[in-house]
């Protein structure tokens, strides 16, 4: 994600979906059916610099690769829609998993809060793409005024492609992914009162990426953190403590920036934060000054 950093001025919106395959001893001690491989999709949400973003989640799918396709699967041979460009069924379909479909208010599961999306069963095999698709009911609030987001071309879906390097394989049965749902570019202003919501959405895997993580004071400031690197940035709007995480980051230094934007508050930047992949670094609380 691309954004200029002083003044912030894009949104930076995060909604990673986790690929988890028996993510606790509990699971990974049941017995699944013969062929079959459990699947959960967890639902995370980042930063955005609005009051709320609720989005209509009504079903989620994912196209696996079966095991007997090893050496035979191409991923140039499908279209976005996961239909096989040689037509052959037998190198995949989708699977429906178990979800509540509803409205999901994103902004409460910021900074590296997780929650429950969709569960269920596949086969065995690789996940090639991940299907999710929307309702009617999607809206944002701003300054306490509620907005519609329309669907971008009346399109309901969003279909993202899964590469070998996208999933966290902690082992055979338990594989992890995350979706990065970039509202900068998803939520698309029209005039006044009218949005669009056309989804952007990257992946990332937190044992390859780094986290930043720390607390900003005061909150009256209303502080934007942005950790930057190679022209990339990242952003997160501290909780009401202070308290701060920044997950996805694909380098092992970052350039951390403090913008004050209420009451005259000073910005303050930390260069060359170092970061390792798979660690959240810790920097402490950061104390601005007018």
């Amino acid at each position: 994600m691309k954004h200029t950093v002083k003044p912030i001025i894009g949104f930076c919106l995060l909604l990673s979906f986790s690929l988890l395959y028996s993510s606790c001893q509990k699971e990974s001690s049941e017995k699944l059916p013969d062929g079959k491989q459990q699947v959960k999709i967890f639902l995370t949400d980042g930063p955005v610099d609005f009051d709320a973003v609720f989005v209509d989640i009504q079903r989620v799918e994912v196209w696996t690769a079966p095991d007997s396709c090893k050496g035979r699967w191409n991923d140039n041979d499908d279209d976005d829609r996961g239909n096989s460009g040689r037509g052959n069924s037998s190198c995949g379909k989708w699977d429906t998993l178990n979800i509540r479909p509803g409205v999901y208010s994103l902004l409460s599961l910021s900074n590296g809060t997780d929650t429950l999306l969709a569960s269920g069963f596949t086969p065995s095999g690789a996940i090639k793409k991940i299907r999710v698709i929307l309702g009617d009911n999607n809206s944002v609030l701003i300054d306490s005024v509620s907005y519609p987001l329309s669907l971008h071309r009346n399109t309901n879906e969003i279909i993202i492609k899964v590469k070998d390097d996208d999933v966290d394989q902690l082992n055979n049965n338990n594989l992890q992914l995350w979706l990065d749902f970039d509202a900068g570019r998803s939520i698309v202003k029209i005039d006044h009162n009218r949005f669009v919501l056309k989804p952007v959405i990257h992946l990332f895997t937190p044992r390859r990426t780094a986290g930043i993580e720390g607390r900003v004071l005061p909150s009256r400031a209303n502080i934007v953190v942005s950790a930057v690197a190679n022209n990339d940035t990242l952003v997160a709007f501290p909780r009401s403590d202070g308290y701060f995480k920044i997950r996805g980051i694909k380098v092992t230094s970052a350039d951390v920036y403090f913008n004050a934007t209420a009451n005259g508050y000073m910005d303050t930047t930390i260069r060359s934060v170092q970061l390792r992949p798979g660690k959240e670094t810790n920097i402490g609380t950061i104390q601005l000054r007018q």
